[in-house]
């Protein structure tokens, strides 16, 4: 049986981030802790993978797929929700799109189901500005554009959205929504089929050939993971009234542009082949994200020169660690 929150007035507020063991999820925790919350994690994995930083003792890690009881339960006293997890990819999510739905759609409504009982403050979402616009017919691409995603990953993360509307009329569960752009910063996983920063950098520094699919036109809004992280913490204490908001750098680079910067500050030529383009991805994504700058007094702060340098000696700090 569910019960809904216990905390008093002297407790340090407690958030709750399902996918807290994942690229976003871990510098949200360590943000988190920083700020004074007590945190607990919830995600298949558990603790994040390798070396535990000092700070993770003071997240408790629970390993659940998220819309187990065991997940839902883990939302016990929570204040804050932070829904980033997802358990598919945009170029993998048409492979299996009954799988798609049922691990997000179906998982994401029985924790909403709980968090509705327990009377959670908040929960904040992680959507994808990337996906869920399709192909752009305003440039660049605010809220209000049309939604018409071409892969099942930005129709399952539009459907959750949906289902928080639902949710904050049926039930009252405040929500705030947040539809990021390509996001990549340091450690962020290269084995993965996601990230163009991140692959293409690592394989740059490491000389290995680096794959686009399609002529390298295709254009795209690449935002820091600290930049999000500072989104979702402005996410927490906002009071206005809008419930929906683009992340993003609102400039947009196209790959053969970001080759060109990774070749100057690496002052050698990194090699390309060139694939056949793929079929959910869309020529050019890139956000307007006035509105978060207005309301959620939000920008971003890390450039992407600063952010490829930052990723370039990440890269070459682990190439040095191997030799």
């Amino acid at each position: 049986m569910l019960h809904s929150r216990t905390n008093t007035m002297s407790d340090p507020l407690l958030c709750v981030v399902l996918g807290g063991s994942g690229f976003l999820g871990q510098r949200l925790c360590r943000s988190l802790v920083a700020g004074g919350f007590r945190v607990r994690s919830v995600s298949r994995s558990g603790h994040p993978k390798g070396q535990l930083e000092p700070w993770c003792s003071d997240v408790e890690w629970i390993a659940a797929p998220i819309g187990t009881e065991s997940s839902a339960m883990a939302l016990q006293n929570a204040n804050f929700v932070f829904h980033l997890a997802s358990t598919t990819l945009p170029s993998t999510s048409n492979t299996n799109i009954v799988y798609d739905l049922e691990s997000n759609v179906v998982a994401t409504v029985r924790i909403l189901e709980a968090a509705a009982s327990m009377r959670i403050q908040r929960m904040i979402f992680v959507s994808s500005g990337g996906t869920v616009y399709g192909i752009a017919r305003q440039k660049p691409i605010p809220e209000s554009h049309p939604t018409d995603p071409i892969c099942s990953y930005g129709i399952h993360k539009l459907t959750i959205e949906k289902y928080l509307q639902l949710f904050r009329t049926m039930n009252g569960l405040d929500s705030i929504i947040l539809r990021v752009s390509n996001m990549y910063g340091e450690f962020q996983d290269c084995s993965r089929p996601l990230g163009a920063v991140a692959h293409f950098t690592n394989r740059a520094v490491n000389g290995i050939p680096i794959e686009i699919w399609g002529d390298g036109t295709i254009t795209r809004d690449f935002i820091h993971v600290d930049d999000v992280v500072n989104a979702l913490s402005k996410a927490v204490s906002y009071k206005g009234p809008e419930r929906l908001f683009n992340i993003g750098s609102g400039r947009g680079v196209s790959l053969n542009q970001l080759v060109e910067l990774l070749q100057q500050r690496l002052s050698k030529p990194a090699a390309v082949n060139y694939q056949s383009r793929r079929s959910y991805d869309v020529l050019e994504n890139v956000l307007d994200i006035s509105r978060a700058r207005h309301e959620l007094s939000w920008t971003p702060e890390v450039t992407l020169e600063f952010g490829l340098e930052r990723m370039i000696r990440t890269a070459q700090d682990k190439l040095t660690a191997r030799a």
